[in-house]
C-alpha cells in the first residue's frame, strides 16, 4: 500500500515482470526497456492523488554526455548501480510518460530492490522533471539577436551547438547573465550587455573538465565578437565576459542573477539527440 511508511521513491524502477502485467501499459514492456517512477516522493502516498506517474525508459548501452545533466528537456540518461551486477543506463523521454492508477500500481507494482538510483543521478533527475515546465522567459528580441544568420545555413545560436557538442562530456551549462536587461525587451539601437558563465563539473572532470571549458569560452569569445563587434562598438549584443567557472565555485547569489541557456540545436547530424530549449534556472 502506498502509505506515509512507503518504500516506493521518485526514480525507483519497477521490476520488469510487474511492469509487464499493469494493464494500463498495455503489456508492451520489453526486457529493453524498464518503468521508472517519477511521481514526487511526497505525492506517492498522498490521499488526494489518485495516480502515479511512470516513464517506460529504454536501456542504452552508455549514457550520452550530452544526455546528462538535464541538458536536454526531452532526454535524460541515467545510470543505476545494480546489487552484484552491472549497472544499467536507462534513456527516459518525456513523450513515453504514463498515468497509472494508483489502485492498480498497488496492487501490480513491484520495487526492484537490486537497482539503485545514486543521490546525485536523483537530483540530475528532479532537475530534468522540473525544467520542463520551469524555463526562464528570455527577452524576444534578444533571442532574435542570438539568431542571426553567419550564413545561409548557419546562425549563431546554431555555431554555439557546434561548440559546446564536442565538449558536452563535463560541461554543466551555460549561464547568461542580462544584468538590468534579463527582463528587457531593448530598442533596436540597444545592445545587450551579456556576460557567460560556461561552468564545469570540477569534481569528475578535474583538470580536463576545466581546459574543455576554457576551450567552449576562447571560442564563445570570438564567434560573438566576430558576429556582433567588440563590446564597446557592439550594437546588438556585447558580451562583456565569458569565462569557464567551476560548479563547485558557483553562489546562491550567483544563481539568483543567472539564467542557463539551453540551445535549440546542440547536434546538428543526428536527430535523435532532439532539441535543446532554454530551460532550468540552476545547475544539478
Amino acid at each position: 500500500m502506498l502509505t506515509r511508511d512507503t518504500e516506493w521513491r521518485q526514480g525507483d524502477l519497477l521490476t520488469l515482470e510487474s511492469a509487464a502485467r499493469l494493464t494500463t501499459l498495455n503489456g508492451a514492456i520489453s526486457e529493453k526497456q524498464r518503468v521508472v517512477v517519477i511521481t514526487h516522493d511526497c505525492d506517492l502516498p498522498h490521499d488526494r492523488e489518485t495516480s502515479v506517474e511512470v516513464i517506460v525508459a529504454v536501456i542504452v548501452t552508455t549514457a550520452n554526455p550530452q544526455f546528462s545533466y538535464a541538458k536536454n528537456p526531452r532526454k535524460l540518461d541515467l545510470t543505476y548501480e545494480i546489487a552484484g551486477g552491472i549497472p544499467i543506463v536507462v534513456e527516459l523521454q518525456h513523450a513515453e510518460r504514463r498515468v497509472v492508477p494508483k489502485g492498480e500500481f498497488e496492487r501490480g507494482a513491484v520495487r526492484d530492490r537490486t537497482a539503485v538510483l545514486p543521490t546525485d543521478a536523483k537530483r540530475v533527475l528532479k532537475q530534468w522533471l522540473a525544467a520542463r515546465y520551469g524555463r526562464p522567459a528570455f527577452p524576444n528580441a534578444f533571442e532574435q539577436r542570438l539568431r542571426n544568420s553567419l550564413n545561409k545555413k548557419n546562425t549563431v545560436e546554431r555555431q554555439i551547438g557546434k561548440i559546446l557538442e564536442p565538449e558536452a562530456k563535463y560541461l554543466v551549462g551555460l549561464f547568461f547573465d542580462l544584468g538590468d536587461q534579463r527582463s528587457a525587451e531593448a530598442h533596436a539601437d540597444e545592445p545587450y550587455m551579456l556576460s557567460i558563465s560556461v561552468v564545469y563539473d570540477a569534481t569528475e572532470g578535474g583538470r580536463q573538465a576545466r581546459e574543455s571549458a576554457e576551450k567552449i569560452a576562447y571560442q564563445l569569445r570570438n564567434l560573438f565578437e566576430q558576429t556582433y563587434g567588440k563590446p564597446d562598438v557592439a550594437t546588438a549584443i556585447a558580451l562583456d565576459a565569458c569565462e569557464a567557472v567551476a560548479d563547485t565555485s558557483i553562489t546562491l547569489a550567483d544563481l539568483r542573477r543567472v539564467d542557463q541557456w539551453r540551445l535549440e540545436y546542440v547536434s546538428l547530424s543526428d536527430d535523435r539527440n532532439g532539441d535543446f530549449l532554454p530551460i532550468g534556472e540552476t545547475p544539478v
